[in-house]
């Protein structure tokens, strides 16, 4: 009786014991054989994870300033309207007027209210009280003529005198035309010009003025250059800025390599690379614009003034050059898809365009960045890039050479741990069997991290012993405990073996992956180098390019013209 009591407590424990050992160890082997594999890949996910989020930020970031950009320019414009909008109104009638004294068909009384309703409304805008003494000329009244000339000098004495210059040009007045002109050149300083000196330049482009007016603007702006070109302070000026042009003219991201985007650590320098690399295309087509702009000799002397003379007064007057600056700011930023980066890289070169005063050198560098901002035309712009030419192209190099020594050497890769680099792509053999090695030694690594159950198989050794002893006592109780430590035995060494086939699974899972996107980003690489290396060749074409352009090229600009500029 005794005994069939103390084996069945002997039995209840030695079950109870077993099933907790065994469920413990169960849950313990289904988790070691990727235990090691997700440490392991901890921090690469984490990185990946920044990664991700970093990317996301940006893209927030930059649809966030887009919106922000277009509420501004929105609103930027309206304050223009608001503030400056009367302007708008002034300016519609100046060739209007001459328009309509052509046709015959605008009365005298017609001007003379019109014209001072303008007086009245623009009070302190130059072009008001000028468009009163245009008016009062037409109809002989003297009197008011001169008060209102006095009234215009006063206000703006450059654009004033501009503004009768063409004039009386377009009214056939040469000789009026050409004391305006003395008048003006008086009072010119090379090292700070009016920006509305760019409509003398258009004027001499379009060879509208007469020849002896002509001859006067071509020998002070030859003085000019050789005033300001006989030291290296002012050319490196323009060469600093004609960089930064360069620079900033390169296109937006294509993301035409998506595998070394994700798994290059060095992506940004080699898209930057090519980026600038792909300059060389855009700014050989945009000089060729440039180059092949041309006057349309079709048009009437008249046309061309009244062209000019709406440059003149619709260029922006000093006090909405602020807002107009943040304009083209928001603009560029709208362009450039809520980058604001590119956006101030584009605003930081131009930003010259916007001074109320320049030297001579810098006024043809604004109207060949931006011949809309600056207030001129594409021939000006011709003609501004032609006398620009040498500078340019010295800036043209030092760009190249920049390029050309931050292109990186290598594609550094960086693949599930496994770190290399390759020149070319051209290396994939030796790669792919440095990556085999690689998975090879992890898999070994892995293995030996994996210990072998020795203190269970202890354990199921002894209980097997003990089950040996228990057949001295009773049959059932050692055939029990014979056959628990052999489960524990069997058991210990089947999750071992699972645990093993898990991680080498799991390591030869990792390698094929890996094997692919290394293949892949080494034929990616093959298609970067072949692509950068023929966008860049193209340097060589900007580069002739703009070693033949002579102001003597262009249709826009009489031999003549030309030569006496130069």
């Amino acid at each position: 009786m005794s005994q069939q009591v103390i084996s069945y407590a002997d039995l209840s424990i030695i079950n109870s014991a077993l099933r907790s050992i065994k469920s413990d160890m169960s849950g313990v082997y289904s988790e070691l054989g990727t235990l090691n594999f997700k440490q392991d890949h901890l921090e690469s996910e984490l990185v990946k994870l920044a990664d991700s989020f970093s990317d996301f930020v940006q893209a927030d970031l930059k649809h966030k300033a887009l919106q922000l950009a277009e509420t501004r320019q929105g609103n930027l414009k309206q304050d223009l309207q608001i503030k400056f909008g009367y302007y708008a109104e002034v300016r519609r009638m100046a060739t209007g007027i001459l328009q309509g004294v052509d046709t015959g068909v605008v009365s005298d009384d017609t001007l003379k209210f019109t014209t001072e309703e303008v007086m009245i409304k623009a009070p302190g805008y130059w072009l008001a009280p000028a468009l009163v003494c245009l008016a009062a000329w037409i109809r002989n009244d003297k009197p008011t003529s001169e008060k209102a000339l006095n009234e215009a000098l006063k206000r703006d004495d450059y654009k004033a005198t501009l503004f009768f210059m063409l004039v009386m040009r377009r009214l056939a007045r040469n000789d009026a035309s050409l004391k305006w002109l003395e008048r003006y050149f008086m009072h010119q300083n090379p090292h700070n010009l009016d920006r509305e000196f760019i409509i003398i330049l258009e004027a001499v482009t379009s060879g509208i003025f007469p020849p002896a007016a002509r001859q006067l603007m071509m020998v002070n702006v030859k003085n000019w250059l050789d005033q300001l070109t006989q030291g290296d302070t002012f050319i490196n000026e323009q060469k600093s800025q004609w960089v930064k042009f360069f620079e900033a003219s390169g296109p937006l991201p294509e993301h035409k390599y998506p595998l070394l985007e994700k798994f290059s650590p060095n992506w940004s320098e080699l898209e930057n690379s090519l980026t600038e690399a792909k300059t060389h295309a855009l700014l050989n087509a945009h000089f060729k614009n440039i180059i092949t702009s041309s006057t349309d000799f079709s048009k009437g002397i008249k046309v061309q003034l009244d062209e000019i003379l709406s440059l003149l007064v619709t260029n922006f007057d000093d006090e909405e050059l602020p807002l107009q600056e943040q304009v083209r700011f928001n603009q560029l930023i709208i362009q450039m898809d809520g980058d604001k980066a590119a956006a101030q890289a584009v605003i930081d070169a131009e930003k010259h365009i916007f001074d109320e005063q320049v030297d001579f050198l810098q006024l043809l560098t604004n109207a060949s960045f931006n011949p809309e901002l600056s207030g001129a035309t594409k021939v000006t712009q011709a003609l501004a890039v032609s006398i620009s030419q040498p500078w340019i192209l010295e800036a043209y190099d030092t760009f190249t050479a920049q390029t050309r020594n931050k292109i990186p050497q290598y594609a550094e890769l960086s693949i599930d741990d496994f770190k290399v680099s390759t020149k070319d792509g051209s290396e994939e053999k030796e790669l792919l069997n440095q990556q085999e090695i690689f998975y090879n030694t992890l898999l070994e690594t892995e293995l030996k991290k994996l210990s072998f159950p020795y203190g269970l198989l202890i354990i199921g050794i002894l209980i097997c012993l003990l089950g040996l002893w228990a057949f001295t006592i009773h049959f059932v109780v050692g055939l029990l405990g014979f056959g628990i430590g052999g489960v524990i035995i069997w058991n210990s060494v089947n999750n071992h073996k699972k645990a093993k086939t898990a991680i080498i699974e799991n390591v030869k899972e990792r390698k094929t992956k890996a094997r692919e996107v290394l293949r892949g980003c080494l034929a990616e690489t093959v298609d970067y180098r072949k692509e950068h290396g023929i966008e860049d060749a193209k340097a060589e074409d900007m580069r002739q390019l703009l070693s033949s352009i002579t102001p003597e090229d262009f249709s826009s600009v009489s031999k003549e013209t030309a030569r006496n500029i130069i």
